[in-house]
């Protein structure tokens, strides 16, 4: 994507000397067995590459229903989340100052699409995300659109991903570095050329260590809070990397 065509999403338009650098998309062995990282790898090596935060999208599809195999929903979701959990408390014991969120990769049983789901909390996984896999795009935008955001990851990977309906869409992902797949980003962002309304981010997919701090975006801000991701995300004061 041009810079000229990115409107507010313009590292020349913030002018705050401090920048905060987050990626948008990694995932840890722990729940993505796809994954080669531990999530004590995964954070150390972020923080050596100078970013402030990391959004960890672990997978949530059929295969983690296969790995959680035998667990109620209560124990699948502790599962998913202690990563995470684990991350935020060994950096609190460290008094390091580094952002974890949470995240995640969806992807529904009858669509062969990734969605990333931000602004998520808690409650709303124990609660709630036991149906997200039985649903569809169109199903689960009407349910959570003011509640979540729900950006298609990759939407043009070779052999993979489509396009899905903008109208059931918050936004696109449009940079993802995975250096092992073509993600065909500069098809992505030429549909977020056309459609200006929806909502660009940029992820480095991270699996293993030479994805690592690849791409992803800039604030003039810290970004601490889920809520907070979701009000930057919407007002288009970030650059992607």
């Amino acid at each position: 994507m041009k810079k000229s065509d990115r409107g507010k999403c313009m590292e020349s338009e913030l002018k705050k000397e401090k920048m905060w650098k987050y990626d948008m998309h990694v995932h840890t062995r722990e729940v993505s067995p796809c994954g080669r990282m531990s999530v004590e790898e995964v954070v150390n090596a972020y923080m050596e590459s100078g970013y402030d935060g990391i959004w960890i999208t672990n997978h949530f599809h059929r295969e983690f229903l296969e790995l959680t195999e035998g667990m109620d929903w209560n124990k699948k979701i502790d599962f998913y989340l202690k990563p995470i959990r684990d991350a935020v408390k060994n950096l609190k014991d460290a008094g390091k100052d580094f952002h974890i969120g949470l995240g995640m990769e969806l992807r529904f049983l009858t669509d062969p699409n990734d969605y990333l789901i931000y602004g998520l909390s808690e409650k709303l996984l124990y609660n709630e995300a036991d149906r997200w896999l039985y649903m569809d795009l169109q199903s689960f935008y009407e349910k959570y659109k003011d509640r979540l955001l729900i950006i298609q990851a990759h939407p043009n990977r070779a052999d993979s991903s489509y396009p899905a309906d903008i109208d059931y869409l918050h936004g696109m992902e449009a940079v993802n570095t995975s250096p092992r797949h073509d993600s065909g980003n500069e098809k992505t962002q030429k549909i977020l050329i056309m459609h200006p309304w929806m909502i660009p981010t940029a992820g480095s997919d991270s699996h293993r260590p030479e994805d690592i701090g690849r791409t992803g975006i800039m604030a003039g801000e810290s970004i601490d809070t889920e809520e907070r991701l979701v009000e930057v995300l919407k007002s288009r004061e970030y650059a992607l990397i």
